[in-house]
């Protein structure tokens, strides 16, 4: 036996899915509408987690459905991939697919070489809307750094401004310089402990105190990123040489234990 599927959905629950069953109900007629399973969805068409849309698919994957009529393709999903992935599963399974009111190629369900054309066009559409995506990210990504803004997580020590251009954060940024100085003079003390003592984190002292070119940004403020340069400013140049620090270290460590 034939079982046709209907689906409606609409976004919000201040809209109503007359017109849609009306649209369909005149296109099957009303005994087959009478007939069919009736899934309707108030959500927005970019959830794929809807319910009755979760449940379509599900009973087009036990086959307990032969054909799925809805108003318009944007009924189904309003993201590409969603739409390629529900066409796939369709095609997949021979199952017809009818939009009464877009012009959309219908599917016949009976495997035919032009539904899987079909199939394959949404598919590659998809990785074209991705692509163009990334693309589009990408430019934003190269805009903002050319403008001097920072893209992505800050270096510790560092933070984003609202406009998203570097700013340091003295306190975090000196206790990571002391951290790596202590590193380097007492390379019998772990890191870890260290990282302890001065309250940063074990992972970041680790891999900074391991790269000279990010250990030299901390110790001399020596950085060819301009954007870190403009963010340490004149106030923050080397406080001292790796060879002066013993001195400074020693009263540093003494405040620390006057302070436990």
């Amino acid at each position: 036996m034939s079982v046709t599927a209907v689906y409606l959905r609409v976004s919000t629950s201040t809209q109503s899915t007359d017109r849609q069953q009306t649209e369909i109900e005149d296109f099957l007629g009303g005994d087959v509408f009478a007939e069919a399973e009736v899934y309707v969805d108030i959500a927005s068409g970019a959830d794929d987690s809807r319910p009755d849309f979760q449940r379509l698919t599900e009973d087009i994957e036990s086959d307990e459905i032969d054909h799925v009529v809805t108003y318009e393709m944007s009924r189904i999903s309003r993201r590409l991939n969603t739409t390629a992935d529900f066409i796939d599963l369709c095609v997949e399974n021979e199952v017809a697919l009818t939009t009464t009111s877009d012009g959309f190629p219908n599917l016949s369900g009976d495997g035919n070489v032009g539904d899987a054309l079909i199939g394959k066009l949404f598919g590659w559409l998809m990785e074209f809307e991705l692509q163009m995506i990334r693309g589009r990210v990408q430019s934003g990504v190269n805009r903002a750094i050319e403008s001097g803004k920072w893209v992505g997580r800050p270096p510790y020590g560092f933070t984003t401004d609202s406009d998203g251009y570097l700013v340091i954060d003295m306190e975090n940024f000196l206790a990571m310089q002391i951290a790596i100085e202590t590193v380097l003079l007492k390379p019998t003390q772990s890191v870890n402990s260290i990282a302890r003592t001065y309250g940063v984190p074990q992972s970041s002292l680790d891999r900074i105190h391991k790269d000279e070119e990010r250990r030299e940004l901390y110790l001399s403020g020596d950085t060819d990123d301009e954007r870190l340069s403009t963010a340490l400013g004149e106030e923050t140049t080397p406080q001292s040489e790796l060879s002066d620090l013993k001195e400074r270290l020693a009263d540093l460590e003494a405040k620390v234990s006057v302070e436990e």
